[in-house]
């Protein structure tokens, strides 16, 4: 009989209190930076998060990437970090089932292969969050991780930040903004910095950027313009004949593949060469970045184990 894998549940519980079903305008109402104002958690009775559903996906495979990564590299560096742009509280909703289970950064805290990591930080620009999980981690009576105050625009903020962390050590970066508003310019510093650092993203292309993008290349002054040229990181995408004549063609898809492809290519121009990725529903991407070949190895062989129904993370 083939030995059972090792699992990792995320603590579901059901959410008595949640209203489900809330669409955008009624979540207007009932959230505050998507952090729900209807219910707390039943779990620790601190303030949760709502998302969608696909929320879950993101979870599982960040976390089947880190187990992977985790015990790979623990005894091949002198240390281990893990760092975590756009953190959130460490608890969420899923709004459609009413379904309360960890966040990323409670199930990365929580995850068997966490004893690896020397350093955690988790940064957010939202002080509220901050304190949410600092106490969430407390909880877990964890030392060598905190949430902590940043704002992906200020990379002198973050230079003050990463000078808690080993710059030896091999680093796990995840970033997981709502919107493409994380500049390249703050990857390309990360890059720098650390040197030896992997990347796991969250490419919303399904969202904001679908929406938004055809306007924002038509029109200098379209409100989201400047920020797609500094997440993009590519000044002359926009001017492009090609370009522009896919933001004037009902293929709006084909548009954001081409987007993709630059930012992709602007990766590995920076050294990040070894690029993959997974979608998520048709909302975005979660894209790996590494400049080293065993980076891209460990994604691929942590991504054949799909998302399941279970709310448990299976370890290869």
């Amino acid at each position: 009989m083939p030995t059972r894998q090792p699992t990792h549940n995320l603590r579901e519980i059901t959410n008595h209190k949640c209203i489900k079903e809330c669409n955008t305008e009624k979540r207007k109402e009932t959230t505050n930076n998507d952090i729900c104002k209807v219910t707390k958690s039943e779990f620790d009775k601190l303030p949760v998060r709502c998302v969608g559903n696909w929320a879950y996906q993101k979870i599982y495979r960040l976390n089947q990437y880190f187990g992977i990564f985790s015990n790979g590299m623990k005894n091949k560096w002198l240390g281990l970090n893990y760092i975590e742009l756009c953190s959130g509280p460490g608890r969420c909703i899923l709004r459609k089932t009413g379904e309360e289970i960890d966040g990323t950064s409670l199930s990365i805290l929580r995850h068997p292969s966490f004893n690896f990591i020397k350093k955690a930080i988790f940064i957010d620009n939202d002080e509220t969050i901050i304190k949410i999980l600092n106490k969430r981690i407390k909880h877990l009576s964890i030392n060598n991780a905190y949430s902590i105050k940043g704002n992906y625009n200020d990379i002198n903020t973050l230079k003050d930040i990463f000078s808690d962390l080993n710059k030896d050590f091999l680093n796990l970066f995840f970033i997981d903004p709502t919107d493409c508003s994380v500049p390249f310019d703050t990857i390309k510093f990360i890059k720098e910095y650390f040197t030896n650092v992997d990347f796991i993203m969250n490419f919303p292309y399904g969202t904001d950027l679908i929406r938004n993008l055809p306007g924002a290349i038509l029109n200098v002054t379209w409100p989201s313009r400047v920020k797609y040229l500094k997440f993009l990181g590519s000044k002359d995408f926009f001017e492009r004949k090609e370009v522009k004549n896919l933001a004037v063609s009902p293929n709006k898809q084909q548009l954001v593949l081409e987007f993709f492809i630059e930012y992709i290519k602007n990766l590995k121009l920076i050294g990040l060469e070894y690029c993959e990725s997974e979608q998520v529903k048709n909302y975005y991407m979660l894209l790996f970045a590494s400049g080293n070949s065993k980076g891209l190895e460990f994604w691929k062989k942590s991504q054949n184990i799909s998302p399941n129904d279970q709310r448990e993370i299976i370890f290869s």
